[in-house]
């Protein structure tokens, strides 16, 4: 038998044996519905979103407004020749006159209808962004989940094969373990090694990025997800709100296009007028009705454009509708798979891959096993722990972001 199927001590077995586990972060556990609450205040793009329903707000009043009426003082026929006596009695024209602008075809209800259907449509676009946000933190929360128990996963591996390494060199030097299988594990550890090295990278980055979406309101360093894992079952949706949005769109359209056409009927401007001419005619009075000529603006540029933009409006209620449902239809495919692929991982493969660990640890005892088989279970085994673990991370995203996709439309 060759050398490196010999015997190995039970020190050299127990260094390959799993550990028991490396000391936890001391950052707090954040959990992804306390994390959904801060992210309600520290979004930018929330803010924002607030911020344009407060203006749709306001221009509900701005639209309900009537027009102002027009107070107007003038003084004419003025003649200096007879500039004597007080002010009142001077024969000079004196006028004070109000107009008042009667809007007629319905306008400032069409106008408040149209910025209605604007400020429902802006709530809507409010919860979506709220939605978009919460997809975003979703990821960023799984991806630190899953990053921290890879990191662990990767230190306990590389600590082991360290371990492993410095007993293989001692059997080395003391001649009962060839110098090509003390290489084989010394090349191993550092292989190793490098993967717990990215493993602490890719948790930085996984840090980094919740951080950032939670306006930094929590240190990234002190960033720590808990260790629940959200359900992976999507409870029944509410309503999508872009596709609210895009109906609210289309109703203001319509409103907006009957305000347009609303401007042909012709506004009249009525006035009352008071005056003031001694020594004749010292006080008389009058009123007046203006209508407006449409010789130079018909508003046919107005109406056609407001068509234009309902028919833009229904294309995109259109399109959003058929992407609802694409997006719903390829969501429930990804999670179906994932459900397979976790539930493959968890009953079959990783059951398989302890149980040939456990068997290479009683072979390689009696010498039944080579190292290099012996290190390609272990390697085996630490590659379907890490593999298990992503895909609990894929299955928690997929039951999410089908929860958060809404009822179908």
């Amino acid at each position: 038998m060759s050398r490196h199927l010999t015997f190995l001590p039970a020190a050299l077995l127990a260094a390959l044996l799993p550990l028991s586990g490396l000391a936890q972060s001391p950052a707090e556990p954040l959990e992804l519905a306390a994390a959904e609450r801060i992210l309600l205040d520290a979004n930018p793009a929330i803010q924002q979103a607030r911020a344009a329903q407060a203006a749709a707000r306001a221009a509900i009043d701005m639209a309900g407004a009537r027009p102002n009426p027009m107070l107007t003082a003038s003084v004419a026929s003025i003649n200096p020749a007879r500039n004597h006596g007080s002010a009142w009695d001077r024969p000079m024209d004196s006028v004070l006159r109000v107009d008042q602008l009667v809007e007629r075809g319905d306008k400032r209800q069409l106008r408040l209808n149209a910025a209605e259907h604007n400020l429902s449509a802006s709530g809507a676009d409010l919860d979506n962004t709220i939605r978009l946000a919460r997809i975003d933190l979703a990821r960023a929360w799984l991806d630190l989940r899953a990053a921290q128990d890879i990191r662990r996963i990767a230190h306990e591996n590389a600590t082991l094969a360290g371990r492993a390494a410095d007993a293989a060199e001692l059997r080395g030097k003391a001649g009962d373990l060839a110098g090509v299988d003390v290489a084989r594990f010394r090349a191993d550890a550092a292989r190793v090694a490098n993967d717990a090295q990215q493993a602490e990278l890719e948790l930085s980055r996984a840090r980094l990025a919740l951080a950032l979406l939670l306006g930094n309101r929590i240190p990234a360093g002190q960033l720590q997800a808990s260790d629940d894992w959200p359900s992976a079952e999507p409870a029944p949706g509410s309503a999508r709100p872009d596709l609210a949005a895009a109906r609210q769109r289309l109703e203001q359209a319509a409103a907006l296009r009957e305000l347009a056409r609303a401007q042909r009927i012709r506004d009249v401007s009525v006035g009352v007028q008071y005056e003031h001419f001694p020594p004749d005619a010292r006080n008389t009075y009058g009123v007046s009705i203006s209508v407006p000529l449409f010789l130079g603006n018909d508003y046919r540029g107005d109406i056609a454009r407001s068509e234009a933009d309902y028919t833009a409006a229904e294309q995109q209620l259109l399109a959003t509708r058929a992407a609802v449902g694409n997006e719903q239809a390829r969501l429930q495919a990804e999670l179906d798979a994932a459900r397979a692929r976790h539930q493959r991982l968890r009953d079959v493969v990783l059951p398989a891959a302890e149980k040939a660990a456990r068997g290479a640890d009683v072979a390689i005892q009696k010498g039944a096993m080579s190292l290099t088989d012996y290190l390609d279970t272990q390697r085996s085994l630490r590659s379907a722990r890490i593999e298990a673990i992503q895909a609990r991370a894929d299955l928690a995203r997929a039951g999410l972001l089908l929860r958060l996709a809404g009822d179908t439309p």
